[in-house]
């Protein structure tokens, strides 16, 4: 059974997730320094998010060119915040999907250590199991 119980959900606890990361911590100027935008497509359940140094989109509205393209499903999306799953073991297993300059994604992956930590609050927030 999925982590998520449906698209809306998973797309809220995202987007809130997300603000965070660009808005409050050193990413979201990593994301303007190096011109990254990321647009995450999403399966089981289906959503899109998209997300740049100045807004955090969500919804078919999401469904635009990014940077770098990351096709994963909900449950990855999950195991990769609670540290459960690397990036690069997820992109040599294909779990994760992804277009663009791969060089550009690890070089930014570091500034994302902090959020890990705050992940469990937002799945609190959102009624999202972590076990």
């Amino acid at each position: 059974m999925p982590v998520f119980k449906d698209s809306q959900q998973m797309l809220e606890m995202l987007k809130d997730l997300w603000s965070h990361v660009v808005f409050q911590t050193e990413f979201g100027q990593k994301l303007k320094d190096y011109g990254i935008t990321y647009k995450f497509i999403i399966t089981e359940p289906n959503g899109y998010l998209w997300v740049g140094p100045e807004e955090v989109i969500t919804g078919d509205e999401a469904n635009r060119d990014g940077v770098i393209t990351m096709e994963l499903s909900g449950d990855t999306v999950h195991k990769f915040w609670l540290k459960r799953i690397s990036l690069p073991v997820a992109l040599a297993t294909r779990k994760i999907k992804s277009k663009g300059p791969i060089p550009k994604v690890l070089k930014i992956l570091p500034f994302l250590k902090p959020v890990y930590e705050k992940y469990p609050e937002y799945c609190s927030k959102h009624g999202i199991p972590i076990s």
